[in-house]
């Protein structure tokens, strides 16, 4: 007889039949399952307490109670730990089963070793350029038991109990307690769970998340905790673990996010964010790509998460990642569903490099690629803070750059075959943590800028020059100066001009890329 998770909820909700009870006995003979049985109850309780005002605990526990028609006894009883309503079907035995249950639930808390004990939580699944210290020396094993961490630079991957897949990004100092808790001191989490993994608890020094089978994002800096919610559900109870005031809680649904201040009395609804957490550190197949592809680019930098550089497609045309001394790690979420190059914005990130790009040698090409800009305020856009977006030019080399003019407005400058000089500019400056597709084209005849589909400026232009293999600097210029601040995604490279119908079409695909991964 297999027996599955859906089998165990109709134990705990009484509608097995007997011969089934009989067969359940066999198989809970073995301690594993037992121990399998007793974790599926406790979340059960968990449930049943997070879900009940919103009657999701019916779908969630396969439940009938009707909360209005109980009696105020009833419904106490109802939600208490490990109480079951008893039906005509279920059997004296599943009742000793439960039961078994309860006290085997009872003794694992009993012999749970105590907090600061060796005891493995989370297995390291990948890391970024990470730097992981436990009691001020660096921690390199593949698993991580109770204690207290730091992760001073860098991204990390960790895999708890049930499938968990938790997300962290420096800087944060977190603790690991058991297999299914983590508290998060400081710093930006994101967590994946599965229905294995549901009760997956996050505590910070403002609140403590339990997850219910979802996607969620938690921020916690200066005395203030951030749930984002993208999938599924979570319950937020605010407060410090010994003042916490569980008649507080919320019920977080998708799309929905709180700010939790110390000392504040009240959750504050916020927007959700949906670009600041690293969700996923894969770059997975997209349509986008694709497109890009089909169009028969030259050279294509998705900028994914990956500690070797940039990574283009043909891979003879990667380049490095520069890197200094700022606060988080060069990499971000993009603008789909995976990575992108962070530059500046307190990041460790000051541009990219490629030494070796393919040549741009029939006199056309183009450029694709989306920008996100994180200005250090919302101060209108500075002068000297004109920023270098994509460029080759150097020395008298080269054929192309992509920046910020003096009033925030995209400018893009190629070189002709005469060496004269030809920009346009957009029509509308840049705005602030939004993402915006550009594509330039050159054809020998016109430069054109384009921003989300559009076709924004034009200018008659010659012939580009011929560039061998200069280097292309993106973000930051061969001086290191004008370093950009924000993010760079998605980039393609061309020897021949897109039309306006192949730079509409790649639009709209981004878009529907970009409504899918939400």
């Amino acid at each position: 007889m297999s027996i599955d998770d859906a089998f165990i909820d109709r134990v705990l909700d009484g509608t097995v039949s007997e011969s089934e009870v009989a067969d359940f006995q066999r198989w809970l003979q073995d301690p594993d399952n037992l121990e399998r049985f007793a974790h599926r109850s406790e979340l059960h309780v968990d449930l049943r307490r997070s879900l009940r005002r919103r009657q999701l605990q019916e779908q969630a526990l396969h439940a009938s109670v009707d909360s209005t028609s109980a009696s105020p006894t009833e419904s106490r009883q109802d939600h208490s730990p490990l109480t079951f309503r008893s039906r005509r079907i279920l059997a004296p035995a599943v009742t000793t089963l439960v039961t078994a249950a309860c006290l085997f639930i009872g003794f694992m808390l009993l012999e749970t070793k105590p907090y600061g004990n060796d005891e493995d939580t989370a297995s390291v699944v990948s890391t970024v350029n990470g730097l992981l210290i436990k009691k001020g020396s660096a921690w390199n094993d593949d698993t991580l038991p109770v204690g207290t961490y730091e992760l001073r630079q860098g991204l990390l991957n960790l895999q708890f109990g049930g499938g968990v897949m938790v997300y962290v990004e420096a800087p944060a100092h977190f603790d690991t307690v058991s297999n299914k808790r983590i508290v998060l001191h400081s710093g930006r989490l994101s967590a994946t769970v599965p229905p294995a993994g549901i009760g997956f608890t996050v505590e910070t020094p403002e609140a403590e998340v339990v997850d219910f089978g979802t996607e969620f994002s938690i921020d916690v800096e200066g005395g203030t905790s951030e749930v984002h919610v993208f999938d599924g559900l979570v319950r937020v109870s605010p407060g410090e673990s010994k003042q916490r005031d569980v008649s507080r809680s919320v019920e977080l649904h998708a799309s929905q996010a709180v700010r939790i201040t110390d000392g504040a009395t009240e959750l504050q609804d916020i927007s959700l964010a949906t670009n600041r957490f690293i969700r996923n550190f894969d770059e997975p197949k997209r349509s986008y790509a694709r497109a890009l592809k089909s169009l028969s680019h030259l050279v294509f930098y998705r900028m994914p998460i990956r500690d070797q550089g940039l990574v283009s497609q043909p891979p003879e045309y990667s380049g490095v990642v520069l890197t200094g001394q700022g606060k988080r790690p060069p990499h971000a979420r993009g603008v789909f569903v995976g990575g992108s190059l962070r530059v500046g914005a307190d990041s460790t990130g000051r541009g990219g490099r490629v030494d070796a790009p393919p040549p741009l040698n029939t006199g056309q090409f183009s450029l694709t690629l989306f920008v996100y800009w994180e200005p250090a305020t919302h101060e209108p856009f500075i002068a000297e803070h004109q920023s270098a977006i994509a460029t080759n030019l150097h020395h008298g080399q080269g054929n192309f750059s992509l920046n910020l003019d003096q009033h925030g407005m995209l400018q893009a400058t190629i070189k002709s075959s005469t060496g004269q000089m030809t920009s346009v500019t957009g029509d509308s400056a840049l705005t602030p943590e939004s993402w915006r597709q550009i594509v330039v084209t050159a054809d020998g005849q016109q430069l054109r800028l384009y921003e989300d589909g559009n076709l924004v400026a034009a200018q008659s232009c010659t012939e580009l020059a011929v560039s061998g293999a200069q280097t292309i600097w993106f973000g930051t210029t061969p001086q290191a100066t004008r370093m950009w601040n924000g993010r760079i995604d998605e980039v393609g490279l061309f020897d021949r001009p897109l039309s306006a119908k192949e730079v509409a079409a790649l639009y709209r695909t981004a878009q529907e890329e970009i409504a899918r991964s939400k």
